[in-house]
């Protein structure tokens, strides 16, 4: 197999919570290029703190960045 040639790397994932109305969703935002991000809405609260830190929780079990408001944390 002398032609492997190198695949390019996936785009890096990260979490998120968005404001949608009077709820907190957290996101997993997969970057694109030359397109919009792709946001899927995995998680839905009523309260922003519990958003945040089940966001933060959840990003550290799979190994993901969290971001929010561009920060990462």
């Amino acid at each position: 197999m002398s032609n492997v040639s190198k695949l390019p790397t996936a785009a890096t994932s990260y979490y998120t919570v968005s404001k949608s109305g009077r709820y907190s969703d957290v996101v997993l935002v997969t970057p694109s290029d030359g397109m919009k991000p792709i946001k899927t809405r995995l998680y839905r609260f009523t309260d922003r703190d519990a958003a945040i830190q089940h966001g933060k929780d959840t990003a550290a079990k799979v190994h993901r960045p969290f971001k929010l408001r561009g920060v990462t944390g």
